[in-house]
């Protein structure tokens, strides 16, 4: 007999916010020619380069997860942990989609100029991919993965997953002001 497997609707929900904000920049991406990918007001970073400090933040996060998961006891105890419908309200306390506060990036997740979007996006969807397939592993585990964010403090796995999506969901917001003023 086999155990039918069980998905954590938390890790389900985390998924599909991962996904809308993915699928939000994707289509705004998509609607700019291609002369405008490499183009930013001054001071500003262009479209391309908003994907490529996407992805190098994912990656980042990632590793995030997969150490605190590393450091864990091999069999550590996994308590409950938040509720499934307060999983996306995890980071509310913090100001993470506030574009009014300007937070300059760290110089390693800076962009450089003349990037490729075809190679960037893809580099974007594999550590996705990549984050959601460890997402998965971990799945009620999230709980107990701990890691430190240089600007809000120790998170859980859960926190830093919805990290990633608000992030991006500022960087979203950063994205239509560049497209904005380039028109």
């Amino acid at each position: 007999m086999s155990i039918p497997f069980l998905r954590d609707p938390r890790v389900a929900s985390l998924e599909a916010e991962l996904s809308r904000v993915m699928s939000a920049v994707d289509a705004v991406i998509d609607a700019l020619p291609p002369e405008a990918l490499d183009v930013a007001p001054e001071g500003q970073w262009s479209p391309v380069q908003i994907i490529w400090h996407l992805s190098k933040v994912q990656f980042w996060a990632h590793g995030k997860l997969t150490a605190g998961a590393e450091a864990l006891p091999p069999m550590s105890t996994v308590p409950p942990g938040p509720a499934p419908a307060m999983i996306l309200t995890l980071l509310d306390a913090f100001p993470i989609r506030d574009r009014s506060r300007r937070v300059q990036a760290p110089e390693a997740v800076q962009p450089p100029r003349g990037l490729a979007l075809e190679t960037e996006r893809t580099r974007w969807r594999e550590g996705r991919t990549a984050l959601v397939q460890t997402l998965q592993r971990l799945g009620p585990n999230l709980t107990n993965v701990r890691g430190d964010h240089p600007f809000f403090g120790t998170f859980s796995g859960w926190q830093w997953a919805l990290w990633v999506a608000q992030h991006e969901e500022r960087h979203l917001e950063q994205l239509r002001e560049v497209v904005a003023g380039t028109r």
